[in-house]
């Protein structure tokens, strides 16, 4: 890092939601450094320095917790088939995560007014609580209306909290470097969702399910303390009310028919998250040891999905990589139709997850680079969310009802689902890319 980016981020840095004081400039007179900034209009961001990547730290942390529970329900619908709920039907436990997907999604249309308004502390420390909360209670159910209460509404609401400040924030401190940056933070939920699953496998035999998911809280408190202490806006608190939905984003077509791609794609993308141990050993033949370490497999492959599409989209522009790897997706997706090995099974879950992980990372910098006006990407990011959610909560049901029968079941109804629905995702998402800069192949979007 050079001096001069040094200096750039030490003076944006004093930046924050309780700072009243403006920077002075030179060349610029009293008066008019007294006069309150329109926070619509922020100075340019850093992209790069300490506070730049200490947001990224503690972006991290947030989707390490968030995205790596999320992303682990496989782990809790295994334990709750086989011994806490054995007596509900897999597609009835089945709705607790993905229910708990538009619940964290949904809230988001909440949290972002208030990201936008300057309450960043606020969304951090109330969404600690609930989330932990809501995982001590986890530990204390015995019922299915229990859990659904616990792990699918109040911990939900907890992760919609603090997830949006995670993908709004760094977004904030970067330019150039933001998608790199997005990407970087992503990861946490890759090691999160590597982490938890083998928690659950090997605690829950010890020391039994209850203590398991207490240690969890604990991580999870442990980390947010972090997340709360080093991040920062970049503008200061702005009174002006604002809408929770408004719906004159709907007046612009191109960040409507994005969130239609991204909604399309959810509702193929966590599929194989869901259904790949099942499809390992009903298809395969893998033994079930093997089968519980897909979904970590998956997970990890999707670390380094995280960080090289979004270096190259840096690079290369964002729709570019995205429609890429969308093509790239449902092709594999596809390829499932053929392998019918443990061996294949691993194989596909590792590249799985690393081309279908940018699915997950890039739609924060393609929403914001769809929005001009910096101080209401919270807000536009926090519908978007929405709009996925509903996409998470439907598929895997979907699918679910597809599959029917896992031991007669029409698996290639299932992956064709998932297959048509990248391709499906990848033509709406071109379709916005065709009407932003028309039919130029060469040019970075």
């Amino acid at each position: 890092m050079n001096s001069k980016e040094e200096k750039h981020d030490s003076d944006s840095s004093t930046l924050r939601e309780d700072n009243n004081a403006l920077q002075t400039s030179p060349g610029v007179s009293s008066s008019e450094q007294l006069e309150p900034q329109d926070d619509a209009q922020p100075p340019p961001p850093p992209n790069g320095g300490f506070m730049a990547w200490l947001q990224v730290a503690g972006a991290w942390t947030i989707m390490f917790n968030v995205l790596g529970l999320l992303n682990s329900y496989g782990q809790f619908q295994s334990i709750y088939e086989t011994d806490l709920l054995k007596n509900e039907s897999a597609s009835t436990i089945a709705w607790i995560g993905s229910a708990q997907f538009l619940v964290c999604y949904f809230v988001c249309i909440f949290t972002g007014p208030l990201l936008d308004t300057g309450y960043l502390r606020l969304l951090l420390g109330a969404g600690t609580i609930v989330t932990v909360f809501g995982l001590m209670m986890v530990s204390l159910c015995h019922s299915y209306y229990q859990f659904f209460l616990a792990q699918t509404i109040l911990t939900g609401i907890g992760f919609g909290l603090i997830f949006l400040p995670a993908s709004s924030v760094v977004s904030q401190w970067f330019s150039t470097r933001s998608p790199f940056a997005i990407g970087i933070s992503v990861t946490g939920s890759s090691i999160g969702a590597v982490i938890y699953p083998i928690m659950l496998q090997h605690l829950t035999g010890r020391i039994g399910f209850p203590w398991t998911v207490r240690i969890m809280g604990f991580m999870v408190l442990g980390t947010m303390l972090f997340a709360a202490a080093v991040m920062r806006v970049r503008v200061g608190k702005n009174p002006q009310k604002r809408k929770v939905i408004d719906l004159g984003h709907f007046k612009d077509k191109l960040y409507v028919i994005a969130c239609l791609s991204f909604f399309v794609n959810f509702l193929g993308l966590y599929v194989f998250y869901y259904f790949i141990s099942l499809y390992a050993t009903e298809v395969a033949g893998a033994d079930r040891s093997l089968a519980n370490y897909l979904l970590p497999i998956l997970n990890a492959g999707s670390f380094f999905g995280r960080l090289i599409p979004n270096w190259l989209a840096g690079r290369y522009g964002l729709m570019n990589v995205q429609i890429i790897f969308g093509v790239i997706s449902g092709a594999l997706a596809f390829a499932l139709l053929g392998i019918k090995t443990p061996g294949g099974v691993v194989a596909f879950a590792v590249i799985y997850g690393f081309v279908s992980a940018p699915y997950v990372s890039l739609p924060i910098p393609i929403v914001t680079s769809l929005s001009p006006d910096k101080s209401v990407w919270a807000t536009r990011l926090g519908m978007s969310f929405a709009i996925i959610g509903l996409g998470a909560l439907i598929g895997s049901p979907v699918a679910g009802a597809i599959l029917g029968d896992s031991k007669n079941g029409n698996w290639t109804g299932l992956i064709v689902w998932c297959g048509v629905m990248f391709f499906t995702s990848t033509a709406i998402l071109t379709t916005v890319r065709t009407m932003k800069v028309g039919f130029k192949l060469l040019v970075k979007v």
